[in-house]
Order: structure tokens, then sequence, then C-alpha cells
């Protein structure tokens, strides 16, 4: 390996911690250890980025997602227009009040009874209820992550899942933040502006076992005392199936985040935490699930000189045996259609295992590893392997 490349090496080990630490946290779950080495280097809690905004939308194949929002932009929210002079009698609507009937979501994973005459959607994972002049939103969204979350596990969830929804919106700020860990429920409160109308969001999480429900009760500022009272009730009636929600895909609800340069795009979980680390032509970007079992994590270095294809192959080893594990052995060894070689491997000491795939793009190296505990590969192995089929080299 040339000099320059063991000098990335060195330098960039040399940021991270001597051991690997547990990303679990000591929950109440058995866990392996996973490192976290490659996610450390001078980590700052990232403001959102052009790169890296999060549109969440259901995992590709499932049914689309059903809501109003513009077809390059899947969030769930009200895309009605705001009216010029919003109507000054909505407390007196017929709009808010309960429809006569109950809404039972088709999967049968839970029901409740809407406002009158609001446009209902729907899709796998979720339904969105709309008013008529667009000036209140209740957007219900199912989750199955797995296995039962510990109470860390949940608040991670909620913390993530409720940042990645909404922290790109305008003027976003919670106000309220109220989680109870231990009996699976969650309340958040927050202001932003959509279209240019101040909103109030209520979001109330639930978690049954290995399901979670996410309710999000959007109004329009200055109606919000109105839609209060109503979205009380409607909360009231709400009536939940979790079991029936088992045969859901785990985290089937994703976003897509660009990598540096816009280099590549990845589809990852909306309720997983995002860490973006640098050191010298070195940025690492990680994905950690709200457990601690698993982690999405790409390393990119330019140095702005070309990097030979066996360089390449020595840099990635020695990058997961510095990084991850020094008993790191690899299982499978394969050549990409697309020039990339995929690289199958596993740790006895660490007890995990994991994919990784390098290339070199111009004179940029490329690293992409998911990894996930051993007792935990039922639970993540479709979502790490959805990632990694979700990786699209954007056109020059």
């Amino acid at each position: 390996m040339s000099s320059r490349l063991r000098r990335f090496i060195f330098l960039f080990l040399l940021a991270l911690p001597a051991t690997a630490c547990s990303l679990a946290g000591g929950g109440n779950d058995s866990a392996a250890t996973l490192p976290t080495q490659a996610a450390q280097v001078d980590v700052a809690e990232p403001e959102p980025t052009d790169t890296a905004v999060p549109q969440p939308t259901e995992r590709a194949g499932a049914t689309a997602t059903a809501t109003r929002a513009e077809p390059a932009d899947t969030k769930p929210r009200p895309t009605a227009e705001p009216s010029a002079s919003p109507a000054p009698t909505i407390s007196s609507s017929p709009d808010l009040v309960l429809a006569a009937e109950a809404y039972s979501h088709p999967s049968g994973a839970f029901s409740l009874v809407p406002p009158a005459n609001w446009t209902i959607e729907e899709s796998s994972g979720a339904a969105s209820f709309d008013a008529p002049d667009g000036t209140g939103f209740i957007y219900v969204q199912i989750t199955n992550a797995g296995h039962a979350l510990d109470s860390e596990g949940f608040a991670n969830f909620v913390t993530y899942r409720d940042l990645n929804f909404f922290d790109d919106f305008e003027d976003y700020e919670v106000i309220t933040k109220e989680v109870d860990g231990a009996n699976g429920a969650a309340t958040i409160v927050k202001f932003l502006t959509y279209e240019g109308v101040a909103q109030t969001v209520i979001t109330f999480y639930y978690q049954y076992g290995a399901i979670i429900y996410s309710f999000d009760f959007w109004s329009d500022q200055d109606f919000f005392d109105a839609y209060d009272a109503l979205y009380g009730d409607v909360l009231d009636t709400a009536d939940v199936n979790p079991d029936v929600a088992l045969d859901q895909a785990e985290y089937l609800w994703v976003y897509t985040f660009s990598g540096p340069d816009g280099l590549f795009t990845i589809e990852v979980p909306t309720a997983w935490q995002y860490e973006r680390s640098e050191a010298e032509n070195t940025v690492v970007d990680t994905f950690y699930a709200p457990d601690g079992h698993a982690i999405i994590q790409n390393i990119a270095y330019d140095d702005g000189s070309p990097i030979g294809r066996s360089e390449a192959g020595e840099l990635a080893l020695d990058l997961l045996h510095s990084s991850y594990a020094a008993d790191i052995r690899i299982v499978d060894d394969r050549v990409q259609a697309d020039g990339s070689e995929r690289l199958t491997w596993t740790s006895a000491s660490g007890d995990y295992s994991g994919i990784s795939f390098f290339e070199t793009r111009g004179t940029t190296f490329l690293l992409l590893t998911t990894m996930y505990d051993n007792a935990y590969e039922d639970v993540y192995i479709d979502t790490v392997e959805y990632t990694i089929g979700s990786y699209t080299i954007l056109e020059d």
C-alpha cells in the first residue's frame, strides 16, 4: 500500500477511541458489541444539508404511500393551498365533528373515527385524513421494528423518526417532548411552517411489542384550539391490532440519502439516527438502528489522487480490520456488475457480521458497510439488504 494511504489510515485511527463500545447502551436485550469507531471521527450532531434531506416514503415494492404530497416529495403532509382568508367560523364548521362511521385500515392494523367529510387516502402501512379546506391533517403510520425495543431503543426511535420526518420544514421547533420508555408511549409537540402557513403538529407514539404506531395531528396554528378538542376525540376512538402488522417489512419507512458530492444515493430507515463525521480528506456518514444492533455506514476518502484497484482492495481490507474488528474473516468476495466489490464478512470476537462494498470513483474511494449483531440477523438482514439494493449511482 502506498505511503499516502497508510498515512490516511494512521490519521483516521488517531481520531478513534481505542476500543469499540456498545451501541445498545446496555439496554434490556442481550447485546453483542458492534463497532462504532468509524463513526466517531470528530463527531458532531449534523445540521441538515441538501445532501441529507429526509423525505420518508414506503420501501419500493410496497403500495405507494397515499398522501397528498407532491410526487417529488413523498413526506406525508397537507398540500391543499391555504385559503387567502380562512373562514372565521371554523369552530362551527361541520368538518369539526366526527364521522358517523369508523375507518378501518385494509390491513386490520388499526381503526378510528375520523372527522366528517375529510378525504381519506391509504397505503400498506399508513393512512391520511385531510380537511376539505386544508387547515387540518391526520397521518397514522405503522412501523415494525422487528422486536420489542427497550426503553432506550424506543426513545431513540421517537427522537429520530420525529427529527427525520419534520426537521427540513421551515421554522421547525420542538415545543414539548415527553417520552415514557417503560410504557412505550411518547408525545411531541412542534411548530413549523408549511407553504407559508404556521402549523402546530402533535405526534403520539405507542409501542405494542415490535409494532410502533405514530399519530401525527396537524393544524393551521390559527385554528389549533378548535382542532385540539377534535383530535382528542379522534384519538379516543383509535383501536389497534398490532398482531396483524407483524407481517409488515421491518423499518418499511425510508428516505433517500445522497452521499458526498452526490456520488450515490441509498435509501435508509427514517427512524435511524444519522451522524456525519469528518477527518482529513474523509467523510463518514453513519446510520444507527434505534436499538444499536445494526449500522449502515459509508466512508468516502479523496485526497485528489487516483487510487488503483489493487490499492483500493488493500485499503478496504485494512479499514475493515482496523476500524471494525481485527479478526474479521471474509466469507465471500464478489466483483459486481457495476465494478464495485462485495465483501461478506464476520467477526467471531464481536459476534457480528457485515456486508461491505468498495469502489473508486475518479479520485474518491468509497466503502459502504452494513453490519448487525448476529443475534439480530433475522431482524435486520432484510433492511440492510434493501439499503444495499437501493444503492444508485447518479448520472453525470
